[in-house]
């Protein structure tokens, strides 16, 4: 059996992959949950307590929800690896505490962090193992070389 992967498009292989072991897993869980109400005596679908904590800190959870999917819609636009750094920086600054986010040194560090992060992963997998990753507006093609900056 053969599968033919358009080179352009290979770097949506893992991730529908990894949606699919989600989805298994999360239907194994339904079921494993399911059957431990059914063995108590309950319904197979009773409703379960509370799904967060109480008091869980709202600002972090939604916003990393919003941040996930602005980052998914902007992928392909942008580019990963600059869309890539701006995202971390703003993902350490979401769960960043007060103090942290009142330093500069916080700030810098955690910028610096985000652009050696992001271009390390980018020239490892999309140079040394030519991997395609998203590109968009500012990706940076080098072809006498042989480097792509997604």
């Amino acid at each position: 059996m053969r599968i033919n992967v358009e080179y352009s498009t290979q770097h949506w292989i893992f991730p529908i992959i990894t949606i699919g072991v989600l989805v298994i897993l999360a239907v194994l869980l339904i079921a494993l949950e399911g059957r431990a109400r059914v063995k108590a005596g309950g319904s197979f679908f009773a409703k379960p307590g509370r799904f967060f904590a109480e008091n869980y800190d709202k600002f972090k959870f939604w916003g990393c929800i919003v941040l996930m999917i602005v980052y998914f819609f902007f992928l392909d636009k942008l580019g990963f690896t600059f869309w890539s750094m701006i995202c971390l920086y703003l993902f350490n600054t979401l769960f960043a505490n007060k103090a942290q986010l009142k330093s500069a040194k916080y700030h810098v560090i955690s910028v610096i962090i985000s652009v050696v992060a992001c271009l390390l992963i980018s020239i490892v997998f999309g140079t040394l193992f030519a991997i395609t990753l998203p590109s968009g507006l500012f990706t940076i093609e080098i072809p006498s070389l042989g480097f792509i900056l997604y």
